[in-house]
């Protein structure tokens, strides 16, 4: 049974959810989901009520490196599981997600350097808040390895070293292919 690959992505906003500065990063959040959720590769996510702030796979757990965080409405985070690299570099780096990747400046603070991190899993029950922030400071602090990684140095789901097909990536964000 192949792996599958775990996401977390975690950052703290200039401002809460609902404060005009972050609107445009709020305005965003659909359509960001459902291109995720149409794209080729992609398996599950954790959804977050934005009435009660709570996720479908538990409490968020903010990673020891982003510190004390006061409001928990600056703090937009989100756990995915994707089937391959190449798919979830398609979604993140092109189509609505890669284009509010370059107005993240606008609405994120910049002090915080590793805002996500990738790892395997064997299933999607694995993957949790808890974990995926002890994933997130391990590669804070030591850097990349297969027990979390990011896109500047990847792991393939035996643990070796990696690189992304960037011919695959360039397909999938092409064709959008719909689930």
């Amino acid at each position: 049974m192949a792996k599958k690959l775990a996401v977390l992505t975690i950052a703290v906003l200039h401002e809460p959810m609902g404060h005009p500065r972050v609107q445009g990063f709020m305005d965003r959040l659909d359509s960001v989901f459902s291109t995720a959720e149409s794209t080729d590769g992609f398996i599950d996510r954790s959804r977050r009520d934005y009435e009660t702030m709570k996720h479908a796979w538990g409490e968020v757990v903010v990673p020891a490196c982003f510190g004390e965080i006061e409001d928990m409405r600056q703090v937009p985070a989100t756990l995915s599981v994707w089937d391959d690299l190449e798919s979830l570099a398609a979604f993140a780096y092109h189509g609505a997600h890669g284009e509010a990747m370059t107005n993240r400046k606008e609405w994120i603070k910049p002090e915080h350097k590793t805002t996500y991190c990738l790892w395997w899993v064997d299933e999607v029950s694995e993957v949790n808040w808890q974990d995926a922030s002890e994933r997130l400071d391990h590669l804070h602090g030591e850097g990349p390895t297969s027990f979390a990684f990011n896109f500047t140095r990847l792991f393939d789901e035996a643990a070796n070293p990696t690189s992304l097909n960037v011919q695959a990536v360039r397909a999938k964000a092409t064709s959008r292919i719909v689930k």
